[in-house]
């Protein structure tokens, strides 16, 4: 059975932030259209809340990135799958992610974007936490920093946050205690890693 989780951010206070976010970035791109990237999964319900938000021409596309970590005697290794078929070259994209912590995938997909040649390129996070950083990158908006360390080394779920694909369709921003990491030497797929 999965643990109930303890609420960060209600949906009334994500709703607030979503529609601020949605004025600033229509009042940053005033006049131009707008190529919209969600990172899936964790981004997809965000980006739907979102887009309604944003009153100018948008248009949508999804990528998909995999984080795979290996720990091997005392090392890790991060590989980072991506494939997209998305028309970047000289269009204004607003990346969409659900957390950015560590900054490695961001990073890498920040850098292969621009390798295309886009117009202009931002980041837009549901979640920021700064604190966790590896590389540094920051997302342009974030609906939510966390500075701080969650209680009990906790996960972020709902929202389209998942654990295990598990509580994704939670109305709010919750944590459940951090699941026992793998047996040493197991690859295992981080969900948010990025």
């Amino acid at each position: 059975m999965n643990p109930k989780p303890e609420v960060l951010f209600d949906a009334a206070a994500i709703a607030r932030r979503v529609s601020q976010i949605g004025s600033e970035i229509a009042s940053t791109y005033d006049g131009k259209e707008l190529c919209v990237v969600g990172i899936m999964k964790s981004c997809l319900v965000f980006m739907a809340d979102l887009i309604r938000q944003i009153p100018m021409p948008t248009t949508c596309h999804f990528l998909r990135s995999t984080s795979v970590r290996e720990e091997v005697a005392g090392s890790v290794r991060t590989d980072i799958v991506y494939s997209a078929e998305i028309p970047y070259e000289g269009r204004n994209i607003l990346l969409l992610e659900g957390v950015v912590d560590t900054g490695i995938t961001l990073n890498f997909l920040v850098d292969h974007i621009r390798e295309r040649e886009p117009q202009s390129l931002k980041v837009c996070a549901l979640v920021d936490k700064p604190r966790d950083r590896k590389i540094d990158v920051h997302p342009d908006w974030a609906a939510f920093s966390i500075q701080d360390p969650l209680p009990r080394d906790g996960f972020i779920v709902g929202y389209g946050l998942d654990w295990a694909d598990n509580y994704r369709g939670l109305p709010y921003l919750g944590t459940i205690p951090r699941p026992a990491p793998p047996p040493e030497g197991r690859t295992i797929t981080l969900s948010q890693g990025r």
